[in-house]
């Protein structure tokens, strides 16, 4: 079993490691395996980078045959003992899975019970649609990124390799291996700034002015939006945008805006209690019972939940979830809601912080 250690002094992680935990405590692991099934495969080589001194020390734990995975699992056992926060790309899935049933047939206690762990795809992927991108591999987030990677070769490319270079130890292969390695806990580092798009969505926002604006639409018809401009306590990467029904969200810097479409028309306010409301056909709404005592009787019914509301003409805003009341609908069963812009709504920057985030949770939705 051999360790290789390297110092890197020039990485400029873009975002602020702190974020995940205490950085002395941090530990990025990436491992390579003969197969992708604990129960038939070895692990023969962990990489893992930690922090200190401002530099990121890299060590790896070769086995330069199958034979060794024990001793390769209880040197990096040893090592882990100095850290309590684990920092993996889908190891949730594969990487500590494989080397908990690994460590078990080897009896290694690698202790990960004990441990934190931040799996960066788990994080990431609620974001998938705000980032458009076609899946969430590694390779494909660091291009995002704008991240060069020196090496090229699959996972599949590495087993074959390893094989060639049990058979003749041949340097130009452990060299490949290595690099490969190195390059994915390298990788690890480089995608943190991935984490400031669930950072803005699940952090704070700073609400700077909400203004409506009128535009003609695809069809020549004038229609109205309201825009919601806010700023972040973090900087996007890359300028990133997405939209859900009419709602439009983007991202740029430490800045954002949505955009989301006015409603002019009369809507329908639906009352709780319709057993103490008679329904109007004649003039479509309802009327509670104690002020309904002179209509005629056949100018009256019973009313019931679909038909028991009052018809109120304005300008909306949708919500899918009760934010602002009270709530508006076309019809008695529609998922989307609607709250009445009023002049005192405009002019309460903390509802719109909370209506901004609920667009925002809506926008990121898949469908």
């Amino acid at each position: 079993m051999q360790i290789f250690e390297y110092i890197e002094n020039n990485l400029n992680i873009k975002y602020p490691v702190e974020n995940l935990s205490e950085p002395s405590g941090i530990i990025f692991i990436d491992i390579e395996t003969t197969g992708l099934s604990p129960a038939t495969a070895e692990v023969y080589l962990i990489g893992t980078a930690v922090l200190k001194d401002d530099h990121f020390y890299i060590r790896q734990f070769f086995a330069s045959d199958p034979s060794e995975e024990k001793e390769l699992l209880s040197a990096f056992a040893e090592y882990l003992k100095s850290y309590d926060t684990i920092v993996t790309f889908n190891g949730n899935k594969f990487d500590i899975p494989f080397l908990e049933k690994r460590s078990f047939k080897c009896g290694v206690d690698l202790s990960f019970s004990e441990k934190t762990g931040v799996d960066l795809y788990k994080r990431i992927r609620p974001y998938k649609k705000l980032l458009s991108l076609p899946d969430l591999k590694q390779k494909t987030i660091e291009k995002f990124l704008g991240v060069r990677r020196m090496d090229k070769k699959s996972g599949r490319e590495l087993i074959s390799l390893y094989g060639n270079y049990i058979a003749d130890k041949n340097r130009v292969c452990l060299d490949l291996l290595l690099r490969h390695n190195h390059d994915d806990v390298i990788g690890l580092l480089a995608l943190l700034p991935i984490l400031s798009y669930p950072d803005i969505i699940n952090g704070a926002i700073h609400p700077e002015r909400t203004v409506k604006n009128n535009y003609r639409d695809f069809k020549g018809q004038i229609r109205t939006e309201l825009i919601i401009e806010f700023t972040c306590d973090t900087y996007v990467p890359v300028p990133v945008s997405c939209g859900f029904s009419d709602c439009y969200l983007m991202l740029r810097d430490n800045r954002g805006k949505i955009r989301v479409a006015v409603f002019t028309g009369i809507l329908r306010y639906f009352y709780p209690d319709h057993n103490n409301y008679y329904y109007l056909p004649i003039e479509d709404r309802a009327m509670h019972k104690s002020s309904s005592q002179y209509v005629d009787k056949d100018r009256r019914q019973q009313a019931k939940p679909e038909n028991c509301y009052v018809r109120v003409r304005s300008q909306f805003l949708p919500q899918w979830e009760t934010i602002v009341t009270p709530v508006f609908k076309y019809a008695y069963n529609d998922r989307t809601m609607y709250f009445e812009l009023t002049s005192r709504i405009k002019n309460d920057p903390e509802l719109f912080k909370r209506y901004a985030g609920h667009l925002m949770s809506m926008i990121l939705q898949e469908y």
